[in-house]
């Protein structure tokens, strides 16, 4: 007779918090490379090392939101009815900002929809899987999310929004400015 234990319970238990994890990470390193033409209300607060751990929070709370509805009927309806609930959170949180910092909308509300899409998306399939997730892969996607955010922190929009080379950092001399 084979005895359950504790430990064993708990492995299982932790599936759906791995599944919004790996979720999470898959969002956070599209939301850094999607957060390099945004242009930031604050690039001091809003940047890849910012999105990332939100994204990172983002796939936690799913995991931790599919663990807890396990046992309903339609968890899928409630689970899909509190990542949009989460979203319009953001777009509020995001209007409400645009009075102190011009860009939030334009740039908090299409990262949202990226992380939290995301997520919402992969975090039950994921846990569902056949298999349960190994942790070592989950780990993986956490660090590269980690890494990405971090080795991204300080690129982004330019003031101009434009891309461009920057200004010459030297004056012309007058003969350049004949010879041109």
């Amino acid at each position: 007779m084979k005895r359950s234990t504790h430990t064993d319970v708990n492995l299982q238990d932790m599936q759906p918090v791995r599944a919004g994890l790996t979720a999470g990470s898959v969002a956070a390193m599209v939301g850094v490379l999607a957060n390099l033409p945004l242009r930031s209300p604050s690039d001091a607060f809003f940047n890849s090392a910012t999105v990332m751990p939100a994204a990172l929070l983002a796939g936690l709370g799913a995991g931790l939101l599919w663990r807890a509805l396990s046992h309903r009927r339609r968890r899928i309806i409630y689970f899909a009815a509190a990542t949009a609930l989460a979203f319009g959170l953001v777009c509020i949180a995001a209007i409400a900002g645009e009075s102190q910092m011009e860009r939030s909308v334009s740039y908090m509300v299409p990262l949202a929809a990226i992380v939290l899409g995301l997520t919402g998306f992969l975090t039950p399939p994921l846990a569902r899987a056949g298999a349960p997730l190994p942790r070592w892969a989950t780990a993986l996607m956490v660090t590269l999310a980690i890494g990405l955010g971090v080795a991204l922190a300080g690129h982004g929009d330019q003031e101009s929004g434009r891309l461009e080379l920057p200004p010459r950092s030297a004056p012309r001399t007058t003969l350049e400015s004949h010879l041109s």
